[in-house]
C-alpha cells in the first residue's frame, strides 16, 4: 500500500509575514519563471538585500505546485556543516532511520513533490552544494530554493542576483508632486514609519529628506528599516543629517559600494544608541537563533549593566529594530533574536571590549543551567512548555555543546549536558542531531566514567530509536560495565531503564522485566519520578505483550503519577498503554475515549511515533465495535505515520500479529475492493485530518454504518486468532484465556469461520504476509 506524507499538512505552514511585503514585482515574476524551467535556484546579493524575505513570497506563490509541502530550512544558526542533512530532516518532519543522514534524507523523500528553502547558506555553502546535488540527482520532482551571497555552483543551478530596492530618479524636480517618488525603497521606508510614528505619511515637507535617505542607504531595505525605526525620536531631516556626517566621515564624500551601504548604516544605528544599549547589543551577539529575556539577564548582567538597566535597553533596542521581538502564544513567552548582519556587526564589537571571553562563558553556565533545569523540571505540568522552550533556544545549545567539545578540559561537561537533554532530542525533532552529540560525547570521554556510562545508556536509547539495534547492544554492554564498577545507584537505574527495551525488542520478555524491575525500584530510591514512570510504562507494556495482569496494576500507577505531577506529554504514553489493558478486558469503547484523551495531549508535543499507535490501537478498537471501514481508514493512517517515522519503534513487533488480524476482520467484512479503498483513503489523509477523523470532529469523512448483520470481533476473539496463528493449540488457548477447553475450541472454529479462512494454516500465512 502507498501511503502519502502525513507531514505534508504541517510542511506548508510558512513563517508568517510579520510586516507588509513592498515592491519586488520584476523579481518575483522573474523568479517564478526560473522556478518552472529549472529545479534549482539561487537569490544571491548582499546581506540586508532582502533575499529571505524574497524566498519565502515566492514559496507562497508556488506552494500550490507543490503537492507534497513546502519546507523551510533556515540555515542561519547551523555552525557545523555536519549538522545540515539532520536540520534539514528535521525541517522534513519524521524520525530519521540508521546509517548516514544524508541517505535517509534522500531515501524518505523519493517519489514527493516538494519544494525545499535552504535560507542563507553562507557559511555552509559547501555542505548545500552537495546536499543539493545529491537531491536534485536523486529526486526528479524535489526543487531546491536557495538564498546566499554567491552562488551554490552546483550544475543546472539558475542565479537570480536580487537588487536593492528601486529608488526615485535622481533628475525629478523639486517641484513634481509624487511622479515616480513611489519607488519601492521610499514605500518601504513610509511603511515602516508609519509603524513607528502612527499617521506618518510622505508630503512635501518630509518628501526631499525621505528620497535623500533612501538614496543615501543605495535602497537596501535593513538599512532603511534601521533609518526609519529612528523616527520615534528624531525628524526624518535628523535622520538625514546623522547619516551625512557619518557617510562623509566614513568614505571622504564618496559614495559607498552596496556591500559597504548597509554597514555603514548598522554602525550609524550602533553610534545613536547610549553607552549601555550599545554595550547590551554587543553582549547579545554571542546568543544565536531565539533567547529570551531571562537568557538575556543571566548573560548580560553585571556590575555594568544591571537587570533594570538591561530591560530598558532591550526594548530599546526592539524599538529601534536592532533586535525583533516575536510573542508565542503556547509558551505565554517573548523570544527575541537577530538579523545576522547586525549580530556579526555586535560580534565585532563585543571582541573590541575585550570581554567576549566573559560573556560567552556566562553563556555557556546559562545553557548548562538551563539543562539542568530542563532534566529536573521535565516531568511536571510544564512539560509540553518545556519541550517548547527547548526548541526556541535549541542552537544556542548546540553552540554550547560545540565549544565544550572543542575543549578536552570540557568534554564530560558536555558528554553530561547531552545524555541530560535524552527526552528533548527524542521529542523536539532533533534525534539524529542527539545522536550525534553523543556520538561525539562519547568519543570526546574515553576514560570509563559516569559522564561516559550516561552518554552510552543515553545513545542506546536513541540507537533504538532510529533503528540501530546493534549499535544500541554495543553502547549499553559499555554503559553496564562501567556502571557496575562504579556503583552510582542512579547510573545503574537509567542504565537498566535502557537495557530493559533492548532485550525486551530481541524478543526476551522475562529478561527485559527483571531489568525494568530493577530499573523501577532503583529510580524510586534516587528519586528520579520520571525514570520511574518510564520504566512502569514498559513494564505495562510487557504485561499486555505476556498476558500479565500486573500489566494494568503497572499502567495503573503511572497514571496515577501523571495525574499527581503532571507531565502532559507522558501521560498521553500512559493513557495509551492503559487502553491496551482495557480493550484486552472487554470495553473497547472505554479504551477508545482514553486514546482520544492521548491524542489531544500528544497534539502539543508534535510526537507522531506517538500519534501513529494511537491510531493503531484505536483502529482495534474500531474492530471490537464492528466499524469495519473506520479500522481500515485508521489503520491505513497509522501505517502512513509509521511509514513517515522511518517504522522504527513507533511500530511495535508485538502488534503486528493483532494488526493482521483486525484488517482479516475488516477485509472479510467490506471485502476486498471496499478494503483496499479504506486503507488508501486513511493513508492519503494530511496529519490534521487524521487527528480530526480519529477525534470524530466536525469535518472528517463520517463514518457510515454498515450494517446490523455485521458481527463485530470482540478482543478475546482477536487474542484466541493471534494465539492461533502463533500455533498454540486449542488445549493451550483456552488455558492462555481462563476458559474450558472446550470452550477454547468452540472459540478457535467460530474465529476462523469469521475471518474467513478455512484452518489455522491460512491464518497464519495471513498474518505473517500482513506483518511483513
Amino acid at each position: 500500500m502507498e501511503a502519502a506524507d502525513v507531514t505534508r499538512g504541517s510542511r506548508g505552514r510558512l513563517p508568517p509575514e510579520t510586516t507588509s511585503f513592498i515592491g519586488r514585482r520584476r523579481e518575483l515574476a522573474e523568479a517564478r519563471r526560473q522556478m518552472y524551467s529549472g529545479r534549482l535556484l539561487t537569490l544571491t546579493g548582499p546581506a540586508g538585500v532582502g533575499k529571505s524575505r524574497l524566498a519565502l513570497r515566492l514559496a507562497r506563490k508556488l506552494r500550490r505546485a507543490y503537492p507534497d509541502g513546502v519546507v523551510l530550512v533556515g540555515l542561519s544558526d547551523v555552525q557545523d556543516p555536519a549538522l545540515l542533512p539532520q536540520t534539514v530532516a528535521a525541517a522534513l518532519g519524521g524520525r530519521p532511520g540508521p546509517g548516514n543522514p544524508a541517505e535517509g534524507l534522500v531515501s524518505r523523500l523519493r517519489g514527493e513533490r516538494v519544494l525545499i528553502i535552504l535560507d542563507d547558506c553562507d557559511h555552509v555553502l559547501g555542505a548545500a552544494a552537495r546536499l543539493a546535488r545529491e537531491l536534485l540527482t536523486e529526486h526528479e520532482h524535489v526543487h531546491v530554493l536557495a538564498t546566499s551571497r554567491q552562488a551554490l555552483g552546483v550544475a543546472g543551478e539558475l542565479v537570480l542576483p536580487v537588487a536593492p530596492l528601486s529608488l526615485p530618479a535622481e533628475t525629478d524636480a523639486p517641484d513634481r508632486a509624487y511622479g515616480d517618488v513611489f519607488a519601492d525603497a521610499v514605500s518601504l521606508f513610509t511603511d515602516r514609519a508609519a509603524a513607528v510614528v502612527p499617521g506618518f505619511r510622505l508630503d512635501e515637507g518630509n518628501r526631499d529628506a525621505v528620497v535623500r535617505i533612501c538614496r543615501r542607504l543605495d535602497g537596501m531595505p535593513l538599512a532603511i528599516e534601521l533609518a526609519a525605526a529612528q523616527l520615534g525620536e528624531s525628524t526624518p531631516e535628523e535622520v538625514l543629517d546623522r547619516l551625512d556626517d557619518r557617510f562623509a566621515l566614513l568614505t571622504s564624500g564618496d559614495q559607498p559600494a552596496r556591500d559597504e551601504a548597509l554597514e555603514e548604516s548598522i554602525g550609524w544605528s550602533f553610534g545613536l544608541c547610549t553607552p549601555g544599549e550599545q554595550l547590551l547589543w554587543a553582549r547579545l551577539s554571542c546568543f544565536v537563533g531565539e533567547w529570551d529575556a531571562a537568557a538575556v539577564r543571566e548573560v548580560c548582567c553585571d556590575e555594568r549593566l544591571t537587570a533594570a538597566d538591561v530591560d530598558e535597553a532591550l526594548d530599546v533596542l526592539v524599538s529601534k529594530s536592532v533586535v525583533v521581538r516575536e510573542h508565542d502564544e503556547m509558551a505565554c513567552t517573548d523570544y527575541y533574536r537577530m538579523f545576522d548582519s547586525i549580530r556579526e556587526f555586535g560580534l565585532s564589537r563585543l571582541h573590541d571590549t575585550g570581554e567576549e571571553a566573559a560573556v560567552r562563558a556566562r553563556h555557556a553556565v546559562c545553557f548548562h543551567r538551563l539543562a539542568d533545569r530542563y532534566s529536573n523540571e521535565v516531568f511536571g505540568p510544564r512539560q509540553l512548555e518545556w519541550i517548547h522552550h527547548m526548541i526556541h533556544v535549541h542552537p544556542n545549545l548546540r553552540l554550547v555543546l560545540e565549544h565544550d567539545l572543542a575543549d578536552p578540559e570540557r568534554a564530560r561537561v558536555a558528554a553530561a549536558t547531552a545524555a541530560k537533554l535524552w527526552s528533548f532530542w527524542f521529542s523536539g525533532n532533533a534525534l539524529r542531531e542527539g545522536y550525534e552529540w553523543l556520538r561525539s560525547s562519547v568519543a570526546a570521554v574515553p576514560e570509563p566514567v559516569a559522564e561516559r556510562a550516561d552518554c552510552l545508556s543515553t545513545l542506546a536509547f536513541l540507537a533504538l530509536h532510529v533503528g540501530d539495534l546493534d549499535a544500541a547492544e554495543t553502547a549499553l554492554a559499555e554503559a553496564v560495565e562501567i556502571a557496575e564498577r562504579i556503583g552510582d545507584r542512579g547510573l545503574q537505574a537509567r542504565v537498566d531503564g535502557t537495557r530493559g527495551m533492548v532485550v525486551m525488542l530481541r524478543g526476551r520478555l522475562d529478561e527485559a522485566a527483571g531489568y525494568l524491575e530493577r530499573a523501577a525500584i532503583g529510580n524510586t530510591a534516587t528519586g528520579n519520578l520520571f525514570g520511574y514512570t518510564n520504566a512502569m510504562i514498559l513494564l505495562a507494556c510487557l504485561g499486555f505483550y505476556r498476558h500479565d495482569p500486573r500489566g494494568a496494576e503497572s499502567a495503573a500507577e503511572c497514571l496515577r503519577l501523571c495525574e499527581t505531577f503532571g507531565a502532559p506529554w507522558t501521560k498521553s504514553y500512559v493513557l495509551w498503554v492503559v487502553s491496551l489493558h482495557r480493550w484486552r478486558g472487554g470495553d473497547p469503547r472505554e479504551a477508545s475515549l482514553l486514546i482520544q484523551q492521548a491524542i489531544r495531549l500528544q497534539q502539543l508535543a508534535h510526537d507522531l511515533a506517538g500519534l501513529g499507535v494511537y491510531l493503531e490501537v484505536l483502529s482495534w478498537c474500531a474492530t471490537s465495535t464492528g466499524q469495519p471501514r473506520r479500522a481500515a481508514r485508521l489503520m491505513g493512517a497509522s501505517e502512513a505515520l509509521r511509514k513517515a517515522n522511518g517504522g522504527e519503534m513507533g511500530d511495535s513487533v508485538y502488534f503486528d500479529d493483532y494488526d493482521a488480524v483486525a484488517m482479516a476482520w475488516a477485509w472479510q467484512v467490506l471485502g476486498e475492493e471496499e478494503f483496499r479503498a479504506a486503507t488508501r483513503e486513511g493513508a492519503g489523509w494530511e496529519l490534521p485530518e487524521m487527528v480530526a477523523y480519529a477525534l470524530g470532529e466536525g469535518g472528517s469523512p463520517p463514518e457510515v454504518p454498515f450494517g446490523a448483520g455485521v458481527a463485530e470481533l470482540s478482543p478475546r476473539e482477536v487474542e484466541t486468532a493471534v494465539l492461533l496463528a502463533a500455533g498454540m493449540t486449542a488445549a493451550e488457548i483456552a488455558e492462555r484465556l481462563g476458559v474450558e477447553p472446550l470452550a477454547g475450541e468452540v472459540e478457535a472454529e467460530q474465529v476462523l469461520e469469521q475471518l474467513g479462512f478455512a484452518d489455522r494454516d491460512e491464518l497464519a500465512g495471513w498474518v505473517r504476509r500482513r506483518s511483513a
